[in-house]
């Protein structure tokens, strides 16, 4: 599977993901609606990290460099998202203490 192909697989993956999500968290939480971006980020990273180990690279070797510079970069958006939902949270405690 070329780069190309995989990371649009990887972004219509992450918009379902986040579309289901946002549903989920209008009808049952609204709380859960702040951490769509590292869920849809985490399962980015899940994508690579199983079309890296269990799909065979016969004809490009290069294709793995690609897929760990893309979990490389998902895990750093992954990080930033989580803990910009972490700090929404304890700021919105804070206010309505």
């Amino acid at each position: 599977m070329s780069i190309q192909v995989a990371i649009i697989v990887s972004v219509i993956l992450m918009g379902v993901l986040s579309v289901i999500t946002f549903f989920i968290g209008k009808r049952v939480s609204s709380r859960i609606i702040k951490y769509i971006p590292a869920m849809a980020t985490g399962a980015g990273i899940v994508f690579f990290l199983i079309k890296l180990n269990f799909i065979p690279y016969k004809t490009h070797v290069y294709e793995g460099i690609n897929d760990m510079i893309a979990i490389i970069l998902l895990s750093i958006i992954f990080g930033f998202s989580l803990v910009g939902a972490i700090i929404i949270e304890i700021i919105k405690r804070k206010n309505s203490i």
